[in-house]
């Protein structure tokens, strides 16, 4: 069951424990098949925007060129001690190439790093050309392991 914006109900109306998740400072963990058929998987600072997930990457980044060729991702937030929780979502991205450091990037570096940090890493990378990754769910699946639910929810 979707909600009318299609987007599964593990984040349409995600849990305490899922929204704790998609406000931390964990990494992202987007994985892919690249151009030659392997697959790649690359931790990344995010941002959720109520219907997406934004994650940038520098425009020479080989994943660039790997996600134009291919539309399906599917990334993971998860906790790294026990009871463990995650959130894994599988969707599509849509690319959009930016001259500077995106918006969300700068965001997500004083979320991570705090402001002062933050603010000086991205003086510090100047104009450096980035691509927005957005990935669109289409599938999402939470657990939380101190909630019992060891298996997982799955929406499809």
């Amino acid at each position: 069951m979707t909600t009318p914006l299609d987007i599964p109900a593990a984040l349409a109306a995600p849990s305490r424990s899922t929204l704790l998740l998609l406000e931390s400072r964990i990494p992202a963990r987007l994985s892919w098949v690249g151009t030659t058929g392997e697959p790649y998987v690359a931790p990344m600072w995010f941002e959720w925007s109520e219907n997406e997930l934004l994650l940038s990457t520098f425009a020479q980044a080989k994943k660039v060129a790997d996600l134009e060729t291919g539309t399906s991702v599917m990334v993971t937030i998860d906790t790294e001690t026990f009871p463990y929780r995650s959130v894994r979502i599988r969707g599509t991205v849509n690319l959009e190439r930016t001259d500077g450091l995106t918006d969300s990037y700068r965001r997500c570096a004083t979320r991570y790093l705090g402001p002062t940090l933050g603010q000086t890493w991205c003086e510090e990378l100047g104009d450096a050309a980035q691509v927005l990754i957005r990935v669109h769910p289409i599938w999402a699946s939470a657990s939380d392991m101190a909630a019992g639910s060891f298996l997982g929810s799955a929406e499809e």
